[in-house]
């Protein structure tokens, strides 16, 4: 499995030991095995209780996964347990999400490359609409920076209306006030409305209406870390037939990585989990379906680059740890470099990134939201919907990457594949971020589907990276 960039001998060893163990107590909890997992629980404790890394904050809160995936299907237990989001007030929560934005270099990187992209694709209109469906992972920062760059932009700046998505009332206001005084400082012409709610709850059969959307205005549309939640379809596999014997084939190649021998200066290949290839969901469908007919001048999207919406558990099992463990430990090391960001990081583990995963590992069918897919996945789904890619230009990509490597941290890297901006830690892709346009001619359907995903090359924009695991 991904092992840690940076750790001391002794962390090392007790971290190789952790692999096994995990993919063996995956397996106990597919088989339903109570007394299995319940040893596997408990060597997993064991292990995470003799030093403290980022693989080990991991490893608790999959095991918390595993227990409440194998508690699900009794439904006493099921319907007795507290879900985790209850314990977590509003503002908490939202202050995690912040810390989030604060800490994360690539999100930062994502907000640079997003707003150049957005300045090149408005160099001649004088009244701009910016909509932000970045919801949760919205924040103000990415705006204040945009509204400095407009005001250096030759010629003056344009009228910026601004509307952005979002489940916080109170975070709208204070976002409203900090953009509202920040423009009137720079002499620039600025609305601000909002809309509450989530991304997967607007009215799509009139975006216009629901966003406020004058006709005549030159559109630009950022859309961060939301989109794979349109994925959502009930697709949980039957208990049945060849439901049966995806369940026993999960559990065989779980037993077999838990089986394999792990160093700690070494890593093992496993084949890459192949992304999905059923049709476009209906709702990501009808959004996409709602934007182009909006005829955005650019549509940027940044999205985590991981296959978590494999229909069998074990395949998101194993991209999940892998994935949260390349990203927990970037945190770390950011950390390690800014001891006071402590509590910041801790909140992030917790009350976001753990969230994220025990949705990931527990939920099925529509009640699992977190459903990322890779870069290649999503050049499907806009084809499919009417999008062209748009090339990030030269000086998209370079202020993105100047940025990732502002924080310092050896690990961040960054990819150009195909024009698109791929974020990652060592050589595991974490994040993507693309930019699409509706084809000419497409405002009022879409591309016709051109057969299977895997038989259409020109939708594969980058090709499926190794795991390493």
């Amino acid at each position: 499995m991904y092992m840690p960039l940076m750790q001391d001998q002794g962390t090392a060893d007790h971290s190789a030991q952790l692999g096994p163990v995990l993919y063996a107590c995956a397996a106990h909890v597919t088989e339903g095995s109570f007394e299995n997992t319940d040893t596997g629980l408990s060597q997993i404790k064991r292990l995470t209780s003799i030093v403290d890394g980022p693989l080990q904050r991991l490893s608790l809160i999959i095991a918390d996964s595993l227990a409440r995936r194998l508690l699900c299907p009794i439904q006493g237990f099921a319907g007795a347990l507290i879900h985790p989001s209850d314990y977590f007030e509003q503002s908490v929560l939202q202050t995690a999400r912040c810390n989030l934005a604060d800490l994360s270099p690539y999100i930062s990187s994502g907000f640079v490359t997003i707003n150049r992209a957005i300045l090149e694709s408005m160099e001649v209109e004088k009244v701009v609409r910016i909509i932000d469906l970045s919801c949760s992972t919205a924040h103000p920062r990415q705006w204040l920076k945009l509204l400095h760059d407009f005001h250096g932009r030759q010629g003056g700046p344009p009228e910026v209306r601004l509307t952005v998505v979002h489940d916080d009332n109170d975070y709208l206001a204070n976002m409203r006030t900090l953009l509202s005084n920040e423009a009137d400082k720079l002499k620039i012409p600025f609305q601000f409305s909002s809309v509450i709610g989530r991304l997967e709850t607007l009215d799509f059969s009139n975006l216009r209406n629901t966003l406020d959307i004058k006709y005549g205005e030159a559109i630009a549309i950022s859309c961060s870390l939301q989109m794979h939640r349109l994925l959502v379809v009930d697709d949980k596999v039957s208990c049945s037939g060849i439901g049966q014997l995806q369940k026993m084939a999960n559990i065989a190649q779980l037993k077999q990585m838990a089986s394999s021998v792990y160093s700690p200066a070494s890593t093992l290949n496993y084949p890459q989990t192949p992304s999905p290839q059923c049709q476009t969901p209906i709702l990501l469908d009808s959004f996409l379906n709602a934007v182009r007919v909006l005829k955005p001048n650019i549509m940027l999207v940044m999205e985590q680059d991981a296959n978590h919406n494999a229909l069998l558990f074990c395949d998101r099992f194993v991209e999940a740890l892998n994935y949260y463990a390349a990203l927990f430990d970037c945190l770390n090391a950011l950390v390690a470099a800014n001891p006071r960001r402590a509590d910041e990081r801790a909140r992030v583990e917790r009350m976001v990134l753990g969230e994220e995963i025990k949705n990931i590992l527990v939920c099925e069918g529509v009640h699992r939201h977190e459903r990322h897919e890779r870069l290649s996945q999503w050049a499907i789904h806009m084809d499919r919907s009417g999008f062209d890619h748009v090339p990030l230009s030269f000086r998209a990509i370079w202020e993105g990457n100047q940025k990732l490597m502002s924080f310092g941290l050896n690990g961040c890297q960054s990819k150009v594949e195909s024009d698109c901006l791929l974020l990652c830690w060592g050589s595991r892709h974490l994040y993507s971020i693309s930019a699409w346009r509706p084809h000419k001619g497409s405002a009022s359907a879409p591309r016709p589907h051109k057969g299977s995903a895997s038989g259409s090359r020109e939708h594969m924009l980058v090709q499926p990276q190794r795991r390493i695991i």
